[in-house]
């Protein structure tokens, strides 16, 4: 069998995960991870000298996923955490099991005989405390409104998911009826969402103030991405934005990073306080599951004994 170059290679395999996006066989978030990750694989490879896929063995595929990186503001990474790992070494499995269905290889996937990366537990919700969400506050204002850390943070604390964060728009704003319009989301119903804090509604009319005039348009502008790219890319965009304002402020609830989940948590938490009803608290944030909103309010309703 001849040799296939790792470059063509990749062009292909690459052309099989964007069919099966769109026929709906595969997540576009996967396939986006996916091709950047076996890009940097080909970056790698040919840096050592290798240009043909079967030069990607255990060794080079292993160095690979334990190389030192960057993160999104060019800072160098010495040893990437466990979860990029995982992302590489993912990557790296599918591509190779793709190449072998294109008759591009016979060999196994690089790695399939090593353990897996270890996973750590799941992250608790519900432990920001008001001073945390007011340093938040504080650190978001820097630039604003130029900068839309604020804006980020003030959807997110009107009960706005991620999701829809990067969706939301000038025209969304109904700042005499104190509410902002949330278009919905992924198991996420669309709804209004009061802005019952003083806080939030100036932060986000300074900024649709200045965004529509920076425009240099009459056509609605979204308030905190451009709104063009696809919803999974202004998502991945928008919790970036949130972990600038968490590594200003400094906030590290049970010593680690706080997340947008948090914030969630914290404002369902508020809800359920001031009204007694988890019906409330999913209505605000567009849960269907009133089991999900009790969880994320950290409210166990649930009699004593009863198994899930």
């Amino acid at each position: 069998m001849r040799r296939v170059a790792l470059r063509a290679a990749l062009r292909q395999v690459a052309r099989q995960w964007q069919e099966k996006v769109a026929r709906g066989a595969l997540r576009p978030q996967t396939a986006d991870s996916y091709i950047t990750n076996t890009e940097r694989l080909l970056r790698f490879a040919l840096a050592l000298g290798l240009d043909r896929l079967d030069d990607v063995t255990d060794t080079v595929a292993q160095a690979f996923i334990d190389a030192p990186g960057h993160d999104r503001h060019g800072r160098l990474i010495t040893s990437p955490a466990d979860s990029t790992r995982r992302v590489r070494r993912s990557s790296v499995d599918a591509f190779f099991a793709e190449a072998r269905r294109l008759g591009l290889t016979t060999r196994r996937a690089p790695l399939l005989d090593l353990p897996p990366i270890p996973r750590s537990q799941p992250r608790p919700t519900g432990i920001l405390t008001d001073t945390d969400i007011d340093q938040l506050r504080f650190y978001a204002e820097r630039g604003m409104p130029q900068t839309r850390h604020a804006a980020v943070l003030a959807l997110l604390l009107s009960g706005l998911h991620t999701g829809e964060i990067g969706l939301t728009g000038v025209t969304d704003l109904d700042l005499d009826h104190e509410r902002v319009w949330a278009v919905g989301a992924a198991r996420i119903t669309a709804r209004y969402c009061p802005l019952d804090d003083p806080w939030n509604r100036e932060v986000l009319r300074l900024r649709a103030e200045y965004v529509q005039q920076q425009s240099g348009s009459d056509r609605p502008q979204t308030l905190t991405t451009n709104g063009t790219a696809p919803a999974h890319r202004l998502q991945s965009s928008i919790c970036t934005t949130f972990g600038e304002v968490v590594r200003a402020s400094g906030i590290a609830p049970e010593g680690r990073s706080a997340t947008p989940r948090d914030v969630s948590s914290w404002l369902a938490a508020k809800i359920h306080a001031g009204t007694g009803q988890i019906a409330e608290v999913a209505l605000r944030l567009g849960l269907a599951s009133l089991d999900r909103a009790a969880k994320l309010a950290g409210y166990d309703w649930r009699p004593s004994g009863q198994e899930d």
